[in-house]
């Protein structure tokens, strides 16, 4: 079997949802993968398509490594570039699994549940956003009636995440994140003066609130967005210890893994990063050290679905659990699902589109989210198809749709 064909499409959602199909020789037999988003991410994506035509799709982990080695000897080991390579290991993962007629979880070693739990990401009072590539606000078509909620007053008011913890708990999740650092007036400076007092009891009182909303059987976590120096994280972490929350997110920055150390030393609240951290041995550091209680690979940026599993046994290792970043289309969350249904330490996986008013229509048939869990099918690769009459509507301007 040869790969004959790849191709890219973009949907313009809450953030770029960039989509690769790989096409083999065998009577129309493709498969598609989801790329976490990134500046230049297509070009990077065409660049690669001519060290794969005529391989054999089979060989996914060598295709995989092919690609690196060849990043990697341009200088070129970038993240973006681990994007790139993660979509097209998701593609050939789906393609493989409807040719041998098995669901991707039996490639990764079998499921170990029927079920894959989801958590709500809710971010504060409001949440209809969409972001350019590069962070910057943007305003698609799709949102223009809704209108943005990016300077509306009263997001970050306890208030406002109550109702919105509420709602979301009505909708069948069990498990809600919120973020702790936007009720912060966030200048860039703040990892470079101490927090004051005001400011921390405020976070205390949206958890506290939040707490309250929802009663002590629903599962709630807190996101700093690595905003803090290791003194203000470990503030916030004694003070938010009495509400059990689920686990504190990336209190530090992401690129000195002692500072996490730190704060999981110093107070007893759970621990969650890892989002953007590459292959396993960026890992390694953090699960050695026992510096957190949770790790969070992105299954479409940390270099693909075996490297996925490769993180979450090495974590299983040090007893340290596992709850995937995802801000992805169904079809990548779905990818990420077959990870977690294959993995023994799972504990939760992201779902960060419920605002996007199109997400769930973007695969055809019934709705992937139910009562806030995922079933997983013995359909064959992802078990899911993109709905192209829905995407295509929504695709962004001036890329291709899968030519």
């Amino acid at each position: 079997m040869k790969i004959t064909r790849i191709t890219t499409a973009v949907v313009e959602a809450n953030y770029d949802y960039t989509f690769i199909r790989v096409e083999a020789d065998r009577d129309g037999l493709y498969g598609t993968g989801e790329s976490f988003f990134a500046p230049g991410l297509t070009a990077i994506l065409h660049e690669m398509i001519p060290l794969l035509l005529g391989k054999d799709p089979r060989e996914i982990d060598r295709l995989a490594r092919h690609l690196a080695r060849k990043a990697s000897g341009a200088g070129s080991t970038a993240g973006i570039v681990w994007n790139a390579i993660s979509g097209i290991e998701a593609a050939l993962h789906d393609l493989v699994g409807k040719h041998y007629g098995c669901p991707v979880y039996q490639l990764l070693g079998g499921k170990l549940r029927d079920e894959v739990r989801i958590y709500a990401d809710c971010h504060a009072g409001g949440n209809v956003e969409s972001w350019t590539p590069m962070l910057v606000p943007r305003e698609p078509k799709w949102l223009q009636p809704l209108g943005s909620s990016f300077e509306q007053p009263g997001n970050y008011e306890p208030e406002a995440y109550s109702r919105r913890a509420r709602e979301v708990v009505a909708k069948g999740f069990t498990a809600l994140k919120f973020d702790l650092d936007s009720i912060v007036l966030l200048t860039g400076e703040e990892m470079h003066r101490p927090l004051n007092n005001v400011e921390i009891d405020r976070m205390v009182e949206v958890v506290r609130v939040t707490r309250e909303a929802v009663g002590p059987a629903i599962d709630l976590a807190f996101d700093c967005h690595w905003r803090f120096r290791p003194s203000d994280a470990i503030k916030i972490g004694r003070a938010i210890e009495p509400f059990n929350v689920f686990w504190l997110e990336d209190p530090c920055p992401p690129d000195n893994w002692r500072q996490t150390a730190a704060v999981k030393r110093a107070c007893g609240v759970p621990l969650l990063t890892g989002e953007n951290l590459v292959q396993c041995h960026a890992f390694q550091p953090l699960l050695e050290s026992q510096a957190v209680d949770l790790v969070a690979p992105d299954v479409q940026k940390c270099g693909g679905l075996l490297e996925a599993r490769r993180i979450a046994d090495l974590a299983n290792l040090y007893g340290i659990g596992l709850a995937p970043h995802c801000i992805a289309s169904p079809l990548g969350l779905m990818a990420s699902a077959h990870v977690c249904a294959a993995s023994a330490n799972f504990t939760a996986l992201e779902f960060h589109g419920q605002d996007v008013p199109f997400w769930d229509d973007l695969i055809a048939g019934d709705p992937l989210l139910q009562e806030g869990r995922v079933t997983m099918t013995d359909r064959p690769g992802f078990g899911v198809e993109l709905n192209e009459e829905v995407a295509r509507e929504y695709a962004k301007p001036g890329e291709g749709w899968f030519r």
